[in-house]
């Protein structure tokens, strides 16, 4: 290797790292909010760790079609065509626990309360689905997706999901849990977002 093509291929590996860092500041910076806690429905305490960011909110047309596809799929229980339906919408931020692997949102909306923020979520694959060993209590529902439901309680956010409540259309055409307030909490998180992106 002579000397020239040494210097062009550190070049090419320099360049490379820069796109690569580039690309990763891109995808932080992406990210409205990132929330960090536990839950205490995993099996070891080790693995109780969730984190979950959410990089943007359905727009109201993409939304009104994934809340008509629900209800198409509540008449007809197609899991395998409401999945499908479901991989193919924008990804709108990722759910972690301690699997190798994590959970895209597809359908999240908010709204201001009295006590804060409310926030909806709803996720593919379903919680638990793909490492159930690693949970107190499996998933036993046939449904492709999870909802998630957050209500702010102080400093935390509380987690609740249609693991344990029913998923609802409310008044204004959103889905939500029918009765959060009677769900148990599956998590609390707290504010994880860098210090640079907060508002």
């Amino acid at each position: 290797m002579t000397m020239r093509t040494a210097i062009q291929s550190i070049g090419r590996v320099l360049m490379m790292s820069t796109l690569l860092l580039g690309n990763t500041q891109s995808a932080d910076a992406a990210a409205l909010f990132t929330l960090k806690g536990q839950t205490l429905e995993a099996k070891a305490v080790s693995d109780s760790e969730i984190r979950l960011s959410v990089i943007g909110w359905s727009q109201a047309d993409k939304a009104s079609a994934l809340v008509a596809e629900y209800q198409k799929y509540v008449g007809n229980q197609n899991h395998a065509e409401f999945a499908k339906f479901l991989q193919a919408q924008e990804t709108l931020g990722f759910l972690f626990t301690k699997e190798a692997t994590g959970y895209s949102v597809k359908y999240a909306w908010q709204s201001d309360g009295v006590t804060g923020k409310k926030m909806v979520l709803l996720v593919v694959p379903a919680l638990k689905s793909k490492n159930p060993y690693m949970w107190k209590q499996r998933n036993e529902q046939a449904a492709p997706f999870t909802l998630l439901e957050l209500s702010t309680d102080g400093s935390e956010q509380l987690l609740h999901t249609s693991l344990d409540a029913a998923v609802t259309v409310n008044l204004q055409g959103q889905l939500e849990l029918d009765d959060n307030a009677q769900t148990p909490v599956f998590a609390r998180l707290r504010d994880d977002t860098p210090y640079y992106l907060r508002n």
